[in-house]
């Protein structure tokens, strides 16, 4: 997992873009072919802030 709050310049043709509730997740290709659904939750508690992203890949139930 990589995480990064400034990539304008960054090279994201390897990636697929999803973009939920304000916020925009590069996912590689290969992980993008492979999954059925990608589940983006946020949580804010005071100043906390929490993200979570999980992908669902065809044939596998959780």
């Amino acid at each position: 997992m990589s995480v990064d709050t400034y990539a304008k310049k960054a090279n994201k043709s390897a990636y697929q873009i999803v973009r939920d509730k304000g916020v925009e997740i590069l996912i590689s290709k290969n992980l993008a072919s492979k999954a059925a659904a990608v589940l983006i939750d946020q949580k804010k508690f005071l100043f906390f802030k929490w993200l979570s992203v999980r992908a669902q890949l065809y044939g596998h139930g959780t």
